[in-house]
């Protein structure tokens, strides 16, 4: 049987992107890890990870290992903690890094929690800083952003929005007058919230849903709400700010609002924290606690936000949240995800666990799997939980506005989605998931993952797209489209772009085009997997074989594909419409789009259902959601890379900055795709590796 300590191991290892980052954080010597990690793929006779400079890549077998790794270890933690604790107190000093703008009001967001938990305690940090990628010091970050954030190890959960406004001193307007339209704030000094200096540009939309840029050199820009609400008290300029830190202001007269009716960016309101089934009781309750105070305290007599038409009817919620109050001892409260859950010996020995730990191996493990949830005839109470890798800043706000109902959108990259829906194989902790890659739902749904027969009241909307693509068994439902790769090129540096995709073999593109690695980025794989099913297993294989020997470069993911390109690394990259059009759109760099005549390879998002949820009425009505042309089209404007994407709905509307309309897409079968995905990517690997 496998060593447990060694799958412990290897997790590690996926984890921290590197031998030596485990070691690290292990406090285990280089030499043991790679010695162990030898070990493991003697022991299974297969490689489990490609290493090439800075690259770190998993093999099929190695992405597999790593899934039931994360089995073994969260079955370990979970059973350890439910049989080794003993209290049920709250108790223990809690991290919490939290933004300037919500900092004022945190005593009144911690004080019930205080009373009740005399032993909690909170370590508090006020910082507008990104998570570190490799974990944080923090148990809980409370951020408030008009930005992306950082990746890293933490789950984002978005609280809620909270609109910009302009405001200034009375006496300011009153010297100034006061303006109807953005063009009459030219002479004002314009104060900022955000973090580019060299921004120069903001969007304001007024209650008609008109949108105005106002451009402008700001005096001052600061994530510091704080400090820009104080410049605007002294009376410096006009300050665009979140609401929320200047409402008792505007209540006591102190600033005045500026072009009434007209609203900044909105900004974010995101708690980072670790996985739910990562934290103990005592986080899992501050977590929430706080993330509820937050959001009722902000979303409570918000001003400035125009009112939009719903595309669905108002329900009533189902049901009240009750937070929980247990929690196991102090010493446990939470089991981190990138530091190990127990203490580890500095010597050069094999990783320790605790006893429990060691024996309790596959047995335990194939009976947690074969542990299912008994049916139930209501939904349970607690809001319903989204796993997505797409659209999470624009989904909580409007699908409660829209439902009544609560949602909890938990954002995480496609492959650790993936990595998590396996873990949790046990016990889901998701009730929906969003994912861009129809054959990741048919994989699901051959695992039984996923609830069939969902007939969705408005399922007459779909489209010729939405129903060329829709499951005979209902397990999923398409709401987008979009080409897994175009051809995106530098125009001042390729002379004669390409036509066709087998272009890129001809010499005079000799190493100056990439891609992602299939095997790692969710969106490549339907791109390679299409060629190998239109062209046939040999047709492929020479194809890309031509490309490799023609100096073909492969990037981890779509992020560094795109890096190369701007930076003039490579003159060419076969990456995502989406990406590829907003690049177009952003201006910064000079490209232009191939999309060949025959079309580009597809890839199709879609939603689906837990088959074992306890929230199917909040679930079924997520997806009518989704289904409705008026939410397709908020997405589309909402999110301006994610998008860019092909309606699946009648009435949704098109980003006009996206594809022309009329583009051929060929998606591979989602049979085709799920089969041959294991030797596909093997194939891919050992050729990028040669």
């Amino acid at each position: 049987m496998l060593d447990l300590n060694d799958l412990r191991l290897f997790v590690a290892i996926v984890e921290h992107q590197g031998i030596l980052k485990a070691g690290r954080a292990l406090n285990l010597p280089k030499s043991t890890v790679s010695r162990r990690l030898a070990g493991l793929e003697a022991q299974l006779k297969t490689r489990l990870i490609i290493r090439s400079g800075e690259e770190f890549t998993l093999t099929p077998a190695g992405e597999e290992t790593y899934q039931f790794g994360m089995r073994v270890v969260q079955a370990a933690r979970e059973a350890e903690e439910t049989l080794l604790s003993k209290r049920r107190e709250v108790s223990g000093q809690v991290g919490l890094s939290i933004s300037s703008l919500l900092a004022p009001r945190l005593p009144a967001y911690l004080a019930g929690l205080l009373g009740a938990h005399p032993r909690l305690s909170f370590a508090l940090d006020v910082s507008e800083s990104d998570p570190d990628p490799a974990g944080d010091a923090n148990d809980l970050i409370l951020r408030a952003h008009a930005w992306g954030l950082r990746d890293c190890a933490l789950i984002q959960r978005r609280i809620c929005r909270n609109p910009t406004i302009l405001v200034a001193v009375p006496g300011l307007v009153d010297r100034h007058g006061a303006p109807d339209h953005p063009a009459d704030l030219d002479g004002l000094d314009l104060m900022t919230f955000g973090i580019d200096p060299r921004q120069d540009a903001w969007p304001l939309t007024d209650g008609a849903g008109q949108i105005e840029t106002l451009r402008a050199v700001p005096r001052l820009i600061t994530a510091n709400a704080g400090v820009l609400r104080a410049a605007a008290v002294t009376g410096l300029g006009v300050a665009l700010l979140p609401e929320f830190a200047v409402r008792d202001d505007l209540a006591m007269g102190i600033l005045r609002r500026v072009l009434h009716g007209w609203t900044g960016p909105a900004v974010a309101v995101t708690l980072l924290s670790p996985s739910r089934q990562s934290m103990n009781a005592t986080l899992r309750l501050c977590a929430d606690h706080v993330a509820a105070e937050v959001k009722a305290d902000i979303l409570a007599g918000v001003q400035g936000v125009p009112k939009q038409e719903r595309g669905v009817p108002i329900l009533p919620p189902p049901s009240v949240t009750e937070l929980s109050s247990s929690a196991p001892t102090p010493k446990e409260r939470r089991a981190p995800i990138l530091r190990p859950a127990l203490p580890v010996n500095s010597t050069e020995s094999e990783t320790p666990m605790t006893p429990f730990q060691t024996t309790l191996g596959s047995a335990a493990l194939t009976a947690a799997a074969a542990f299912s949830l008994p049916a139930v005839a209501q939904d349970a109470a607690g809001p319903l939980v989204l796993y997505t890798n797409d659209f999470e800043g624009a989904i909580t706000e409007r699908f409660e506005a829209d439902t009544g109902r609560e949602i909890d959108v938990v954002q995480m990259s496609g492959g650790e989605i993936l990595a998590r829906i396996a873990a949790e194989a046990a016990n889901p902790q998701w009730d929906v998931l969003i994912f861009n890659g129809s054959y990741t739902f048919h994989m699901l749904d051959q695992q039984e993952a996923l609830l069939r027969g969902v007939e969705p009241a408005n399922l007459g909307n779909l489209n010729e797209t939405g129903l060329t693509y829709l499951p005979e068994n209902r397990s999923w439902f398409p709401i987008g489209l979009a080409a897994s790769c175009v051809m995106l090129y530098r125009t001042d540096l390729v002379e004669e772009p390409p036509t066709a995709f087998a272009d890129l073999a001809d010499p005079r593109f000799n190493g100056q085009f990439g891609m992602a690695d299939p095997a790692v980025a969710a969106p490549a794989y339907p791109c390679v997997a299409q060629f190998f099913e239109s062209l046939g297993a040999d047709g492929a294989r020479d194809l890309f074989t031509s490309f490799f020997d023609n100096g073909m470069r492969v990037f981890r993911t779509n992020g560094p594909t795109g890096a190369a390109l701007a930076s003039g690394d490579i003159s060419l990259a076969l990456i995502t419409s989406q990406v590829a059009y907003t690049v177009l759109a952003d201006g910064e760099v000079p490209v232009s789009v191939v999309w060949p005549e025959e079309g580009a390879p597809g890839v199709v998002r879609g939603v689906g259902i837990q088959a074992q949820t306890q929230r199917p009425d909040a679930a079924q009505a997520f997806v009518e959601w989704l289904l409705e042309p008026a939410t397709q089209t908020h997405l589309a404007e909402a999110i301006p890379a994610d998008g860019k994407f092909e309606p699946t709905v009648t009435g949704a509307v098109r980003r006009p900055d996206g594809p022309p309309e009329g583009q051929t897409y060929l998606v591979a079968s989602d049979a085709f795709a799920v089969e041959h995905e294991a030797e596909i990517k093997t194939w891919f690997a050992d050729q990028a590796l040669n």
